[in-house]
C-alpha cells in the first residue's frame, strides 16, 4: 500500500510539472513502446513491444487503484488505457499491414529462370 501511495505522489508531481495526465499517457505509451523495441531488438510492428506497453499500463492502473480506491473509476481507467495504447497499436498495425502487403507482392513476382548448367566437355 505504501508503494502505491508513493507511486501516486510521484505521478502527481510529474503531472503538476509536465502537463495534463492524458497527454502524459500518450507520451508514456510511445516511450515505453520505443524502449521495449530497443531492448528486445524488435522491428516496427513488434507485438512483444505492444505487450510490454500493455503490461506497464496495467501495472500503472493497478497502482492507481490501490492508491486511490475510493475515487477510482472504470471510465478513467479505460480512458488511460486507450490513450496509452493508441499510437503504439497504430504504429504496430500499419507496420504489420505493410509487411503482409510486401510479402504478398514478393510472393507474386515471377522468379527469374535459373540457367541450366553446361554439360562438361569430354
Amino acid at each position: 500500500m505504501e508503494l502505491a501511495r508513493a507511486y501516486k505522489q510521484l505521478i502527481d508531481q510529474i503531472v503538476a510539472t509536465a502537463g495534463p495526465a492524458p497527454l502524459l499517457h500518450v507520451h508514456a505509451g510511445l516511450a515505453i513502446y520505443l524502449l521495449a523495441r530497443l531492448v528486445l531488438r524488435e522491428r516496427r510492428g513488434s507485438l512483444a513491444a505492444l505487450h510490454c506497453v500493455f503490461a506497464t499500463e496495467m501495472l500503472n492502473e493497478a497502482l492507481d487503484w490501490l492508491a486511490a480506491s475510493p475515487s477510482w473509476t472504470l471510465r478513467d481507467t479505460l480512458g488511460d488505457v486507450t490513450l496509452t495504447m493508441l499510437w503504439p497499436v497504430a504504429i504496430a498495425a500499419v507496420a504489420q499491414h505493410r509487411r503482409r502487403r510486401w510479402r504478398r507482392a514478393t510472393a507474386r513476382r515471377p522468379r527469374p529462370a535459373v540457367p541450366a548448367a553446361p554439360y562438361p566437355s569430354s
